[in-house]
């Protein structure tokens, strides 16, 4: 059903990107799940979790086509992880300019330290979309 693996190992930039790519969906997992557990006690709702886990299912049906070589989840991936992280960067810097902008009394230039996450998973998924363009992992793909 699926075209056989590469028989080549897989490039040192694929495997990073796919690590951050994942680390990032763990780290955003987890987030939302912690928020759905606290909700979930004061409303009793459960269909933030479905959504959690049809999106986490999607999401692992594309990373093990990048895993496998499939070139259009590696363009897919390439073009959303750049896009994603250019604009988990630019908000971050849109927010710390307005923390430093703050007139006196406002916010504090110590609430910086909760941009630290944003800047991490903008770095990371900017990091993985570069990866996933470079030369040997469009040869290991098939491109």
């Amino acid at each position: 059903m699926f075209p056989p693996e590469p028989a080549e190992g897989r490039p040192r930039p694929l495997v990073v990107a796919a690590g951050l790519l994942v680390a990032f969906w763990v780290a955003s997992a987890v987030m939302a799940l912690w928020r759905i557990g606290h909700e979930h006690r004061a409303s009793g709702r459960t269909g933030a979790l479905a959504t959690v886990a049809f999106w986490t299912v999607v999401f692992a049906l594309v990373i093990w086509r990048v895993w496998r070589g499939g070139r259009t989840a590696i363009a897919f991936m390439a073009r959303v992880a750049a896009m994603i992280g250019t604009v988990f960067l630019a908000g971050m810097v849109a927010f710390a300019v307005l923390i430093f902008a703050a007139p006196p009394g406002g916010l504090a230039p110590d609430a910086l330290v909760y941009l630290l996450p944003g800047l991490l998973a903008g770095g990371a998924l900017l990091t993985a979309g570069i990866l996933l363009r470079r030369p040997e992992v469009s040869r290991w793909g098939g491109r």
